[in-house]
């Protein structure tokens, strides 16, 4: 039977992949919508199942301090190693096994549009790039003064998600984007860049590119929803990533149809129609003229490694 990767709120989510916990029930019923903290180890011992091949409205970071955690997110496999943070990012494609009784650390979900609130600026997730689909999603902690500060702030939003009073939501905003700002640094970001003007308009038109990645629009498309012209968009995104706009809806389109390729069983021409493209051979021509190679190769040699 075909299955399509779905993509899930928090709320179904935990009731698709969390056994039933009377203990993280009432946690959750008290906690603020689409947040939490917790400890690997309060996930681990009969709490969350295998997740099979979906996606998630909001972003989870998992930070391993002890053992290892096994992911697949797109259409790679990462072993996620002690001093290392995975970033799984709103939208992306991931599957995980059972994780081990052996990993310690933390897991911290939240959506992007939580920190809004606190200081109305819709633009503010933006500036995390590494929040961004299609970004390498490890940040390593092994520098022992940037570790010891992000395990206090989670463990302050540990304390805060578990605690019987209903969390407050100042101190969450504040601490997590006191960690994000820490993570930042270590994704070793440029400032003066990310202050930019071509900076704000190609990380809007990414995340853009993204969401409507199966709605094939054009770069026109993109910049009247955007209320620019197309060739300030393509100026501002070739200044910030060296390619034009069209390159990267391309690339956008070539990570979107490999997620299809490696986490779904979709055939061919499903994924085809799946990515809106009307005729197979089209769609495996414009596959094979940027990867040198079809999508049923492509998943075979996937399968084997």
């Amino acid at each position: 039977m075909k299955s399509k990767i779905k993509t899930y709120n928090s709320e179904d989510f935990r009731k698709e992949y969390f056994y039933d916990s009377p203990k993280l029930n009432k946690l959750f019923k008290k906690s603020i919508e689409d947040f939490f903290c917790l400890k690997i180890e309060d996930l681990a011992e009969k709490v969350l199942k295998p997740i099979h091949p979906s996606r998630e409205e909001s972003h989870t970071l998992i930070f391993v301090t002890e053992g290892s955690y096994n992911t697949k997110i797109g259409f790679k496999k990462y072993t996620i190693t002690p001093n290392n943070i995975v970033v799984l990012q709103a939208g992306c494609v991931f599957s995980t096994e059972e994780v081990k009784k052996t990993v310690k650390g933390f897991a911290c979900h939240f959506h992007p549009s939580i920190l809004i609130g606190k200081f109305g600026n819709s633009s503010l997730i933006s500036e995390f790039d590494f929040l961004n689909t299609g970004n390498h999603p490890i940040i390593n902690v092994s520098n022992s003064f940037a570790k010891a500060s992000i395990v206090n702030i989670l463990e302050r939003l540990v304390f805060e998600f578990k605690r019987d009073a209903i969390p407050d939501i100042n101190i969450i905003h504040s601490y997590l984007y006191t960690l994000l700002t820490e993570l930042k640094i270590l994704f070793g970001q440029n400032k003066f860049i990310n202050q930019s003007a071509s900076y704000q308009i190609t990380s809007q038109f990414r995340i853009l590119a993204h969401k409507k990645v199966k709605e094939n629009l054009k770069v026109a498309d993109f910049a009247q929803i955007m209320n620019i012209s197309p060739n300030h968009l393509n100026k501002s995104v070739k200044f910030i990533t060296t390619k034009s706009a069209s390159k990267l809806i391309d690339d956008i389109k070539l990570i979107e149809i490999k997620y299809l390729l490696y986490q779904s069983n979709l055939s061919i021409s499903e994924i085809s129609y799946e990515m809106g493209y009307l005729d197979p051979s089209y769609f495996t021509r414009f596959f094979k003229k940027r990867e040198k190679i079809s999508p049923s190769k492509f998943r075979k040699l996937i399968e084997k490694s």
